[in-house]
């Protein structure tokens, strides 16, 4: 199988688009890291992943917003599995509040896990790759909202906004080493964070949570949400050899969305 012995983390993972990923990898033969901070969930994936493939499943229970906490994970991954062979940076947390109601907090939340610790784990990982000289892949998930701002969104959109400027500047300094780095920006995508926006936001339009979808459906040229297991064929893809020459882009993964 084309993974097979080649270590895959995957951040986010005990759910949605992140344990999607997972799958994905496991199916192939690769070792895979998962990490995620709900560590009851994440044991449950785990073993869902576990029974996929033959490789190896390493669930770690990780706050990427501690830089001290990414290098404990780190250091253990090398231990354990040695050198890695793609990151993918799925880890991440959707906090609307209108602007004139934000706090510090709340933005210091969204950027130190949306892009100050994205950005650390590709260091530490990048850090790996560079010393088994391995031609690696860093795939991190940006997001339809950091192209198209939403209404209470000043954080989450601006720090998704800011993935996709740090994967053009981690392309150009890791070009060197043969690593590639790409992101991919989701729009409406089929998970738990989704329902939950459509179950909260749609008070916000008197409506039920069935007409606020479909009125957020209307805006898709393709008519549905996409599904996590789409999701992860594409990051596959970039993170595999035939997605080798990609390196600095961010691709849209919205059913046309993006493009009206």
């Amino acid at each position: 199988m084309e993974f097979s012995g080649r270590t895959c983390i995957v951040t986010g993972a005990a759910r949605g688009m992140g344990f999607a990923v997972a799958k994905k990898y496991a199916e192939n033969g690769a070792n895979v890291v998962m990490m995620d901070v709900n560590e009851t969930l994440l044991a449950e994936s785990a073993k869902t992943v576990d029974a996929l493939g033959e490789g190896t499943v390493l669930p770690m229970a990780v706050d990427i917003s501690k830089t001290a906490n990414i290098e404990k994970a780190m250091a253990e991954v090398e231990e354990k599995l040695g050198a890695v062979y793609a990151l993918v940076n799925c880890a991440g947390i959707s906090l609307y509040t209108p602007m004139l109601e934000y706090t510090e907090k709340d933005w210091d939340t969204s950027f130190d896990i949306c892009l100050k610790g994205l950005f650390f784990l590709s260091q530490a990982a990048a850090r790996n790759m560079v010393k088994y000289g391995v031609k690696g892949k860093i795939v991190s998930f940006s997001s339809q909202a950091g192209k198209i701002g939403e209404p209470g969104g000043v954080a989450y959109d601006s720090a998704k906004a800011g993935v996709a400027m740090l994967t053009q500047c981690m392309a150009l300094d890791l070009a060197q080493y043969g690593i590639s780095c790409t992101a991919v920006a989701p729009g409406m995508v089929n998970t738990e964070m989704i329902q939950a926006y459509l179950a909260r936001d749609c008070v916000n339009y008197g409506m039920t949570k069935e007409e606020f979808e479909a009125k957020r459906l209307e805006g898709i040229p393709f008519g549905r949400m996409g599904e996590p297991s789409e999701v992860a064929e594409l990051v596959y893809f970039l993170s595999s050899d035939r997605g080798a020459y990609i390196t600095g882009e961010t691709i849209n993964f919205t059913g046309g969305s993006c493009n009206i």
